[in-house]
């Protein structure tokens, strides 16, 4: 295969040219260098007002999508920026919760008996931050929809002592959660995207 043949089947250029482990390895990079002050905390918010970050980002979260998604689901406010990169990413129409606990309601256009998948940029400890992410499923499964998956940026529950989000979704709901990252609280070491790899030829 030429060249040319590559980069016309590749579904962007960074994946032509560098394997999956790399390109997760360089998003996480510039990730961790949007984080203030090395306090093991990530501003969320700088990270979703970088658009490089975002594109990438969504190239990533698409192939964690399951088949036959029909809708994405984020938390207003939170999850807009990278919920609406992943869209633009997948063709996906997506639909936001507004409110938190039991006030959490859906809005916008959404059917019952879609498939949906929400979609938090950052995940905190089942204890802190499963509630969050409890109610954006509780109220897409009010309004008689399915979720099969819960798709975060980055994770900082696993390690922390405390149950996973993961548990908690699952439990709760028969819901499974998948996250790019482990937030840099939890994290020790990634590879490096100046690793070599063995040529697969």
């Amino acid at each position: 295969m030429n060249l040319a043949q590559v980069l016309r089947t590749a579904p962007d250029a960074p994946s032509a040219f560098q394997s999956a482990r790399q390109r997760s390895a360089e998003l996480y990079a510039d990730i961790l260098a949007v984080a203030p002050g090395g306090d093991g905390r990530v501003d969320i918010e700088a990270v979703q007002s970088r658009p490089s970050i975002l594109r990438r980002t969504a190239a990533l979260l698409s192939e964690a999508l399951p088949p036959g998604t029909d809708r994405l689901v984020c938390a207003a406010s939170d999850g807009i920026a990278v919920t609406t990169a992943l869209a633009l990413h997948t063709g996906l129409p997506f639909a936001t919760v507004t409110g938190a606990g039991d006030d959490a309601r859906l809005t916008g256009e959404a059917h019952a008996g879609e498939h949906a998948v929400v979609v938090v940029p950052l995940v905190g400890t089942a204890q802190d931050a499963a509630p969050g992410a409890l109610s954006v499923v509780r109220a897409v499964l009010d309004a008689g929809m399915r979720v099969s998956h819960v798709l975060g940026v980055l994770d900082s529950s696993s390690g922390s002592g405390d149950r996973s989000v993961a548990d908690v979704l699952r439990e709760q709901y028969e819901v499974r959660f998948h996250a790019l990252f482990p937030a840099p609280s939890t994290f020790s070491t990634f590879p490096t995207t100046d690793q070599k790899e063995v040529d697969p030829r």
